[in-house]
């Protein structure tokens, strides 16, 4: 088998077609691995973004965790000052202001957290 391999890629009628075809599925190969490459680049900067974005959420909660342990007037103000930097003042004031009425923010953090330990057993 590999002699005819051989044969064929130094014989004077096929060796130039294969070396052609090797040529094309070298470059072939390239653009291909310059478009992984590309992608993979795109999507490791994804990963950071959705990494940051999950830890400012992460201490929004731990906030309002910890403003539900505390009493029920230093949520507002702690909710505030951790609403991070994608939010503006003005936003912040806004939201909070708009509040679902009747809905204490620990109670809805108690169920949640009753749903994902129910879930988990």
């Amino acid at each position: 088998m590999l002699n005819a391999i051989s044969a064929a890629l130094t014989s004077p009628r096929t060796g130039p077609w294969a070396t052609l075809a090797a040529v094309l599925l070298a470059l072939a190969l390239a653009v291909a691995w310059h478009g992984w490459e590309g992608r993979r680049a795109t999507l490791e900067a994804r990963i950071v973004q959705l990494t940051r974005e999950g830890e400012r959420a992460q201490s929004l909660w731990r906030a309002e965790l910890a403003a539900c342990h505390a009493g029920p007037g230093s949520q507002r103000t702690t909710q505030a000052q951790y609403a991070g930097p994608t939010r503006s003042a003005e936003e912040t004031r806004q939201m909070l202001e708009h509040e679902p009425e009747g809905i204490d923010a620990c109670a809805r953090m108690e169920s949640a957290d009753q749903a994902v330990l129910s879930n988990l057993k």
